[in-house]
């Protein structure tokens, strides 16, 4: 079902897919985990509901209006990469969250909380590290 799962992932459009596949993936595989202590009939409904559930949200990334790229300004543009992807991260797992709140999602916006969580920490760390050659405070 794994592979199942995964394969659906490139129903998403490519963005998507770097951004969340991982966390949707990480949850499917926990509530799949979780899961295998009910009957086969339980699971026969998970999995149809899961995978229609990729492809409602396929069709939905889809036909979401595509945000402009971002352009970088004269503060990011002297900004080392790791630090930008780092504030990326964390932007990308706060986005997810509120996705997932808003469809009802509360297991996968906990996951991405606790990843929000370390991304941010991440963050932190990075920013101490080049925060004096790069004038930030922390």
């Amino acid at each position: 079902m794994r592979r199942a799962y995964r394969f659906c992932l490139f129903l998403y459009p490519r963005r998507h897919r770097d951004q969340f596949a991982e966390e949707m993936l990480s949850v499917f595989e926990q509530a799949s985990a979780e899961g295998r202590e009910h009957r086969w009939t339980w699971y026969v409904r998970f999995a149809f509901s899961e995978v229609t559930g990729l492809v409602a949200g396929a069709a939905e990334a889809w036909l979401a209006p595509q945000r402009p790229v971002e352009t970088p300004t004269a503060r990011s543009s002297y900004l080392p990469q790791e630090l930008i992807e780092a504030q990326r991260r964390v932007d990308a797992n706060i986005a997810g969250m509120v996705h997932a709140i808003a469809n009802h999602q509360f297991e996968r916006a906990r996951v991405l909380s606790n990843q929000e969580r370390e991304a941010r920490e991440h963050l932190r760390i990075l920013r101490e590290k080049f925060g004096d050659e790069y004038g930030m405070s922390v």
